[in-house]
């Protein structure tokens, strides 16, 4: 009997037998194909990966990229899976083995992230730069070295844009009452405009706080960097409390460092005798004390020489860490909103759309020293009180007025205190601790603004002295500002409702209007001049600190804001 070899089975089979066998294993192999196509995607094993492709989702999947400094990206792992799974985990910026033209840009904006007060070395700029030179190279890359860098760039740019909208720290991180959450922003939507980006340097522009101050301190940083990056900056020696016409020999470097800084003319000529604490160096002495504000007197005492001293490195700080805390604030979305600037004890108000100030008053703000600091955050103002009661806070009560009249018994009736439903308050009028007039934006710590009968307190250049609340220097201005356009409420119908008015009168706004409590180091008025202050509460002190551990793990964990103020 003639035989073959069956090669599916590996043995010989019968001649005859074969070409039954054979037409029934063609039989199935037939219908195996036909049930195959019947059932289609459900039964067929999906088609293999494009190499760069697998490359990608393995990266992703990881929660690692090793070209970074920060390899872990698990932080933003879920949002760089969205941006790949949209394109088929395909590259973002890579076409044909080349990076797009907007990979250009974008490493541009990453390299000057120091222009915004941020770290380049946080979004690995040179590396990048590094790695996409070599696509460069006659020798095309790897799928695997495609992936890398693709995918590199891509946590880099999420890095970048949550950092450069809403800053590297969360607010209540160093205990500010600032709710991110409730600004609502996506980075996946945002990344995902990049790629096609006719502009995206113009488009990464857009995530800056939308405060006029942000452009200016920008302005005032590169500045101020260039100062730093002198060699030969001149420093003020130690000197003793100098006036006006004494001499030392510390005067020539601080003549020199004035004029480094601006506040001494290069034309101004030093006297034949250095040193002589000259007329032309007093005035561009006065300047300096007016930007730090301080009392502009000429004379140099502690205070004064404590500011001189501090190096250009340091004023570059103040204004890194005062654009990280503008990234914290909510856009003013309100026709018309109030700035109160703490550590500067001022108070700005503006119109939407005008960069420049409608209203500016003197503030007190909360005591540093009894720590009863006022809080940063955002509200509304929503009504006025006219001769307001003063319902006295049960911790002030039990400190301040109980005490103070046990010693007196008449204490009571002659600053016009009396019980109230258990409570004590002060009657209406002239002497009343609010004042004249009270400003309610409601809040969690219970603060608000108000009149003072105390005004001598606004000569003062440093005015920490509430229990934090805010008093304003000219209470009838701010209500105008407030009520513009509001009826009868023109500055002499507030006038006369201050002054003689029903009492606990309450007042609406028709519009309300946006309550800023900020706090920031160094300022840039409207003609381009930089002013620093000093970091009463301490709170730039505290960024700095977080801020010098490194991102990510190394942040505090958000806690719950609560009221640390007694509020007058």
């Amino acid at each position: 009997m003639v035989r073959r070899r069956d090669s599916a089975a590996g043995r010989l089979v019968p001649a005859g037998r074969g070409l039954a066998s054979g037409g029934l294993v063609c039989c199935l192999v037939f219908v195996g194909l036909l049930c195959l196509a019947a059932h289609g995607a459900e039964g067929a094993a999906p088609p293999a990966e494009e190499p760069i492709a697998a490359a990608i989702r393995s990266i992703v999947e990881a929660g690692r990229q090793p070209l970074l400094h920060r390899p872990d990206f698990s932080d933003r792992q879920d949002s760089t899976r969205q941006l790949y799974e949209a394109v088929n985990f395909h590259p973002l910026w890579l076409q044909s083995d080349t990076p797009t033209s907007q990979v250009a840009e974008i490493l541009r904006t990453l390299s000057e992230a120091d222009q915004r007060g941020l770290s380049p070395e946080d979004y690995d700029a040179t590396r990048l730069r590094e790695e996409a030179a070599r696509f460069d190279s006659a020798t095309p890359p790897t799928a695997r070295d495609a992936a890398a860098f693709d995918t590199a760039l891509t946590v880099c740019v999420l890095r970048y844009v949550s950092d450069a909208h809403l800053g590297r720290v969360p607010p209540r991180a160093v205990g500010f009452a600032l709710d991110l959450e409730a600004r609502p922003f996506d980075p996946v939507s945002f990344v995902s405009q990049l790629p096609a980006a006719a502009a995206p340097a113009q488009l990464l522009a857009t995530l800056d706080p939308q405060f006029a101050l942000f452009g200016p301190l920008m302005t005032a940083l590169a500045h101020w960097r260039t100062l730093a990056a002198r060699a030969d900056f001149p420093q003020v020696p130690n000197l003793p409390k100098l006036h006006p016409g004494e001499s030392h020999a510390g005067v020539a470097p601080l003549r020199e460092f004035l004029r480094a800084i601006g506040d001494l003319p290069s034309a101004a000529r030093a006297p034949k005798n250095t040193r002589v604490y000259d007329p032309d160096l007093v005035k561009a002495v006065k300047r300096f004390q007016e930007r730090q504000g301080l009392g502009a007197d000429g004379v140099i005492g502690e205070a004064t020489l404590r500011q001189l001293q501090i190096p250009p490195a340091g004023r570059v700080r103040q204004i890194e860490l005062a654009l990280e805390r503008l990234r914290w604030v909510p856009p003013p979305d309100d026709e018309a909103f109030l700035v109160v600037n703490l550590p500067e004890f001022r108070l700005r108000g503006y119109l939407r759309g005008n960069p420049s100030p409608a209203l500016e008053l003197r503030a007190v703000v909360g005591s540093a020293s009894l720590d009863h600091e006022t809080p940063v955050l955002h509200a509304r103002m929503q009504y006025l009180v006219f001769r307001p009661y003063w319902d006295v806070p049960p911790a002030i009560a039990q400190k301040e007025i109980l005490p103070d009249s046990k010693r007196d018994p008449a204490y009571f009736s002659r600053h016009h205190f009396e019980f109230h439903n258990g409570r004590i308050r002060q009657r209406p009028g002239d002497d009343n601790s609010l004042g004249l007039l009270k400003f309610v934006f409601p809040n969690p710590f219970h603060v608000y603004m108000h009149d003072t009968p105390s005004k001598r307190l606004f000569a003062k250049s440093r005015r920490d002295f509430s229990h934090g609340c805010i008093r304003v220097s000219n209470a009838a201005a701010l209500a105008e500002f407030v009520l513009r356009g509001q009826g009868k409420w023109d500055l002499e119908g507030i006038d006369t409702s201050m002054k003689s008015g029903r009492n606990n009168h309450r007042v609406y706004l028709e519009r309300p209007v946006g309550v800023y409590l900020l706090y920031s180091t160094a300022v840039v008025d409207e003609d381009g001049t930089t002013h620093f202050f000093e970091d009463i509460y301490g709170y730039d002190a505290r960024l700095d600190t977080i801020l010098a551990k490194g991102p990510p793990s190394s942040y505090p964990t958000p806690a719950p804001v609560t009221a640390a103020v007694e509020a007058e």
